[in-house]
């Protein structure tokens, strides 16, 4: 991943709401990270302290219910998971297993704290986009459920 993390913003939805001239300030919360095929990225129940950006690679989110792990989607480049990490700090919801090897983009709660002390401008625009994917989130899972359960009613 040699690219600056400026030029990689435009490609993710939940910055959406940025403008340009943020690029510069926000780089400066963020790092690179890279997994190889096959890491967890981080497992259900464990401390969740930031999110991160798929900028290259595939993840596998899993769920695990009763013994079995189930496999509840597959996100790819351009793809975020964490928000709600990054929000309210709790324990993951789900495991995050690297499918191919990875390069991501991290924002950790810590650095999200002292963009929204310095900068909140820009932080209130990245808030907007991740109000928005969660919002988006919770509409198709409010549509998966109500399909399921009217199929079986």
């Amino acid at each position: 991943m040699d690219k600056s993390i400026q030029s990689l913003l435009p490609q993710l939805s939940v910055f959406g709401f940025l403008q340009e001239s943020d690029y510069p300030i926000i780089e400066k919360y963020m790092f690179k990270y890279e997994y190889e095929d096959g890491a967890y990225v981080f497992k259900e129940g464990t401390h969740g302290g930031y999110m991160f950006f798929i900028v290259e690679g595939t993840v596998e989110v899993i769920k695990q219910f009763d013994t079995k792990k189930h496999v509840i989607a597959e996100l790819s480049a351009g793809r975020s998971v964490g928000e709600m990490s990054l929000i309210d700090g709790a324990p993951r919801s789900a495991t995050v297993k690297a499918k191919t090897d990875l390069s991501l983009i991290v924002l950790k709660r810590e650095d999200f704290q002292k963009l929204l002390e310095e900068q909140p401008g820009v932080a209130n625009r990245v808030l907007m986009g991740i109000a928005t994917l969660l919002s988006s989130s919770l509409r198709d899972t409010n549509k998966n459920f109500t399909e399921k359960l009217l199929s079986i009613c």
